[in-house]
């Protein structure tokens, strides 16, 4: 058996815990430092009682999957305070020490640092995700009506050189509207081209930050943005790239088929095992026909906006896609003149 007592034969490992005693065998002191306990204090209870509830869930999960035999990898908690709180991994690993019991080895580390870094660039991908949705639609709306204007002073025109001009005029706004199109369809198909990577987000505050920004930039957008959830925070393991991805997707499409004035409204509810999300606006509806083929790639059901946004038909192919990659469903109801409503359905852990 290892003699615990002997650090420099642990290497990389941090602690060892004897399930048939219940007790640590090892303890290195940077876990001691981080938990602020003594050897002498140092329990599983003194443990979970430092850990954030959300994280707590997810460590009994995680135990009882190790004594069932599986592999669990890295699993990351917090300690401290909401205002001053680190993260920590543990990577944990069963042992079967017969006769002496079965003993968990472990690493510890902490990778606050990590976490700010992956939070930080998250958040300005998502405030960049949806800066440019809005900006897209904000800029097409203008550019079609101008494009609009051309075609009408066309037919009335009859100086030759004019005429010539107003085409040069109306090829130079399609440029620019295609530019757009393509930007955006980018940035729509780039979402695919890498893997999930699943964390525990707060639902609650990433919806609430996201709607924010839209509600800055629903001074040109002329849409109101409305969230409504019973809880103060929701937790669940998702991609928050890819869960932002779906909203931007959502938001442009409603966007795109609500005027002015509008509403969009989101709304979170609590199943237990999973959450929903309800995306719903008052815009003018899908027709019934296409109902059935809204989530297809490349849809028929896709048609321009009501400033003439075009479309490319992947936009809520995609949001399916990043939903199943989640082993959540999606489903829509529709009623023309009275809006559309997005139900999704996530679990909460994976």
């Amino acid at each position: 058996m290892i003699n615990f007592k002997d650090k420099a034969s642990l290497k990389n490992v941090h602690f060892a815990y004897d399930l048939k005693e219940g007790k640590f065998d090892f303890i290195a002191d940077t876990i001691l430092q981080s938990f602020g306990l003594s050897a002498e204090n140092f329990s599983l209870d003194a443990i979970l009682e430092r850990i954030y509830p959300e994280d707590l869930i997810h460590i009994k999960e995680s135990y009882i999957r190790l004594l069932n035999g599986e592999f669990l990898g890295v699993v990351r908690f917090k300690l401290g305070t909401t205002d001053a709180q680190r993260w920590y991994s543990v990577t944990p690993f069963l042992s079967d020490m017969q006769p002496e019991g079965k003993i968990i080895f472990g690493s510890f580390y902490e990778i606050t640092d990590e976490v700010d870094n992956q939070t930080a660039v998250a958040k300005y991908a998502n405030k960049k995700n949806s800066v440019l949705q809005m900006l897209a639609h904000d800029l097409r709306g203008p550019l079609n009506i101008a494009r609009s204007l051309i075609r009408s002073m066309e037919d009335r025109i009859t100086d030759a050189s004019i005429v010539n001009k107003t085409q040069h005029i109306s090829a130079i706004i399609e440029q620019c509207v295609g530019l757009i199109t393509d930007l955006v369809s980018r940035e729509f198909l780039d979402t695919l081209e890498t893997s999930v990577v699943k964390k525990n987000i707060d639902v609650v505050l990433k919806l609430t930050e996201y709607l924010e920004e839209c509600r800055l930039s629903s001074r040109t957008a002329a849409r109101n943005f409305v969230l409504h959830a019973a809880q103060r925070q929701l937790f669940a393991d998702l991609d928050e790239a890819k869960f932002m991805q779906i909203m931007n997707n959502l938001v442009s499409n409603s966007l795109k088929f609500t005027k002015a004035g509008g509403n969009i409204f989101l709304m979170l509810e609590d199943h237990g095992d999973f959450f929903r999300l309800i995306f719903q606006d008052d815009g003018i509806g899908i027709p019934k026909h296409l109902l059935p083929n809204v989530f297809d790639k490349f849809t028929v059901a896709g048609r321009p906006g009501l400033e003439g946004e075009p479309t490319i038909g992947l936009g809520l192919s995609i949001v399916k896609i990043i939903v199943e990659w989640h082993g959540g469903r999606i489903w829509c109801e529709s009623k023309e003149d009275v809006g559309t409503s997005f139900f999704i359905e996530f679990p909460k852990k994976m």
